[in-house]
């Protein structure tokens, strides 16, 4: 009982902790926070006005519909709210043509109740409205069972909806969320930090300063596929963002297109990267069998030598340094620098790149791994060479 209240006071302490956080962020500036606490406030008012206006032009057993539609009419950003508005009036001019052609006709009973459920549901499935595909069978399963599908019903109804969108969208328009960049470039900015940690992480194993039990408990494959789901979870916020900017009033801004851009191109490198990088690491981690079919497997240091082991850790440091001073996705606060950094780190590809054909590798197994690195080293190298080069030209 004792641990039943224990866990049940840290959820509480956890809950009021992120509260706590989440309007402190909302206080501090633009961003996700603010634009959700005036998503609520937006939403209060609007339903409130839409029922009050229902109440005051319809009868009473349709004016539930206005503060639900004007809740529902309050999506994130503007042009969310009109796509959604739209999709619903069209499920609610679907759903209440079917129940008006049902009552009309066979009267209201139990079996064409069934009948107009299964029409309403196989309309839903053709998947006309998008998101709101579901409301279809809702709204005519109201507009039978609440009026029998008469007009006089329908009507009301319907005028009710309308009543709850214009509420919805009109709190929108008159308070606008604010288009911002901050939190994409938050989190493109986290998501480049960790690509050049895993590059770091990967240069340690290359050097053989990692013991081979760290090597083999290094979950390789896990770690590219955090970054992965982090790029994607980035790239949604970064679409929020630019959905924002859609028939939104307020949207005077020059430089936040170019920044979106920015996020856009960085997040695709950094998903390129994240794939060169997990082919890398399965070269590093490789155990090829000793010429023995039974014999052991031979850790990465061993297949190779180790004046490439360590050449190679070097020029996995100066591409994770080129990185660091691409400085993604605002751009490089010093081009020359980012330069130099990335000319180092071609240098040290072209000395891995000779001391390999000249050192002639004959072990085996050596071979395949050396393509297989120095390749993806030379494909990440390129692809920061190519946003430096966007980011060059964004400037200009």
């Amino acid at each position: 009982m004792s641990g039943t209240k224990s866990r049940a006071g840290d959820w509480c302490r956890r809950r009021w902790r992120t509260a706590r956080a989440s309007l402190e962020d909302a206080i501090r500036g633009p961003g996700e926070a603010r634009d959700g606490m005036l998503l609520q406030a937006k939403g209060a008012a609007a339903a409130t006005v839409a029922w009050c206006l229902s109440s005051w032009l319809l009868p009473a057993n349709v004016t539930a519909f206005a503060p639900f539609t004007a809740l529902l009419a309050l999506q994130a950003t503007v042009y969310r709210s009109m796509w959604d508005s739209a999709q619903y009036l069209g499920a609610m001019a679907i759903g209440t043509a079917v129940a008006a052609a049902f009552g009309s006709t066979v009267g209201v009973h139990a079996w064409a109740l069934c009948v107009l459920v299964f029409v309403a549901l196989m309309v839903a499935r053709l998947h006309l409205l998008g998101g709101q595909d579901a409301q279809v069978p809702v709204v005519a399963l109201f507009a039978f069972a609440g009026g029998g599908g008469r007009i006089d019903y329908i009507g009301p109804l319907v005028a009710s909806a309308a009543i709850g969108v214009c509420c919805g969208l009109a709190a929108h328009f008159a308070v606008a969320p604010s288009p911002h960049t901050a939190t994409a470039r938050h989190r493109v900015e986290e998501l480049a930090a960790r690509a050049q940690t895993l590059l770091r992480d990967l240069a340690r194993t290359a050097a053989g300063k990692k013991r081979d039990e760290e090597v083999r408990e290094e979950d390789w494959p896990r770690r590219c596929e955090d970054l992965a789901a982090r790029a994607a979870d980035a790239r949604a916020t970064l679409e929020r963002e630019q959905e924002n900017t859609r028939l939104n009033p307020r949207r005077s801004w020059n430089g936040a297109q170019a920044s979106l851009q920015r996020c856009h191109e960085t997040i695709g490198m950094i998903e390129r990267v994240g794939t060169h990088a997990r082919s890398i690491a399965r070269a590093l981690t490789y155990e090829p069998r000793t010429p023995e079919p039974s014999g052991p497997r031979r850790a990465f240091e061993v297949s190779v030598s180790a004046d490439f082991s360590a050449s190679y850790a070097e020029l996995l440091y100066a591409i994770a340094e080129a990185l660091e001073h691409l400085a993604p996705p605002r751009g490089p606060d010093d081009p020359d620098r980012l330069r130099a950094r990335v000319e180092d780190a071609e240098r040290r590809y072209e000395e891995v790149t000779t001391a390999t054909r000249s050192g002639r590798p004959d072990r085996e197994g050596e071979w395949p791994v050396h393509g297989t690195v120095l390749v993806e080293a030379a494909r990440i190298l390129e692809e920061i060479k190519h946003t430096a080069d966007l980011a060059a030209d964004t400037r200009g």
